[in-house]
């Protein structure tokens, strides 16, 4: 069957689904959209789904929700419901849980494909997302044209494997990100301008992700509306500690970094952006102060 003749499922609207299943409407592929918090109005090729259960028929299934638990529990389901086709989950799951949930599922004839994704909003926007996909080889030749709507797909392993990608990438971003913010920080204290500071890093041996991209948008601004939640980026860092732990490779800044996240999540406003993480080392009253 071809892409265009299969029913393709989406579960999981919000700032990345929405946006990624946009890019799949302008393919006029079979599309059939659905998420349990709200009613979003979308490209008139994208029927609307009232409840999952609208779903079942689907050959395809992607899901980009929170966590591979609702993933989970999603899939489960609409097994009870009698799907029996191809499961992607774009989402940031953890490793494991997805070798289980291929385990669960495979008495139904479902095969479960990890494709998750980075590069944000503005990426997902432009279909240039970098997409890490775990599965056999065989399922891959089979969903690399469909996957590809989203941007660059790199196949770079067996199932779990593009999971353990994300998290891993997230890891050394989240990284980049709070050394970086440190840095930005100090200069300031020694009289050096946040602008200066930029500039000399991103011509230097310092510069990263963080510092080319997010700094002068949202970081030295304090506008802090990059579209990825530091509830999110903490997810990802404690997977990418887990897994780390696990194939004992652990070092202090593995075991240290999920824990001072989760306390700035403490500390900081319920769903801030992950670029907000500067208020916890750099609060805006203590900066007044300075100046």
């Amino acid at each position: 069957m071809k892409l265009n003749e299969k029913y393709i499922g989406f579960v999981g609207l919000g700032s990345m689904g929405s946006v990624m299943v946009s890019r799949l409407s302008k393919k006029k592929l079979n599309l059939i959209a659905y998420d349990i918090n709200k009613a979003i109005e979308l490209d008139r090729n994208i029927t609307c789904a009232k409840n999952l259960r609208e779903l079942v028929n689907c050959n395809i299934l992607i899901l980009i929700l929170p966590n591979g638990s609702i993933v989970k529990e999603t899939v489960l389901q609409l097994v009870e419901y009698g799907f029996k086709g191809q499961v992607i989950d774009m989402s940031s799951s953890h490793p494991q849980q997805t070798i289980k949930l291929q385990e669960l599922v495979k008495q139904n004839c479902i095969s479960v494909i990890d494709a998750p994704v980075s590069g944000g909003v503005k990426k997902a926007i432009n279909g240039t997302l970098m997409v890490m996909v775990g599965c056999s080889q065989e399922n891959f030749k089979a969903i690399k044209i469909l996957l590809e709507c989203f941007g660059t797909v790199r196949h770079v392993g067996p199932l779990g494997a593009g999971h353990a990608m994300k998290a891993l990438n997230n890891y050394v971003s989240a990284s980049g990100l709070l050394a970086s913010m440190q840095a930005l920080a100090t200069a300031e204290a020694y009289g050096i301008k946040a602008n200066d500071f930029i500039e000399v890093i991103n011509s230097s041996t310092g510069k990263n992700n963080s510092t080319q991209v997010k700094f002068l948008p949202f970081v030295i601004p304090r506008k802090y509306d990059s579209g990825f939640s530091l509830s999110l980026m903490t997810k990802d860092v404690e997977i990418a500690s887990s897994i780390i732990k696990a194939a004992n490779f652990s070092t202090p800044l593995s075991n240290v970094l999920p824990e001072y996240l989760t306390e700035a999540l403490k500390n900081l406003k319920e769903g801030v952006d992950h670029t907000a993480l500067y208020e916890e080392i750099n609060p805006r009253s203590v900066t007044e102060t300075q100046t």
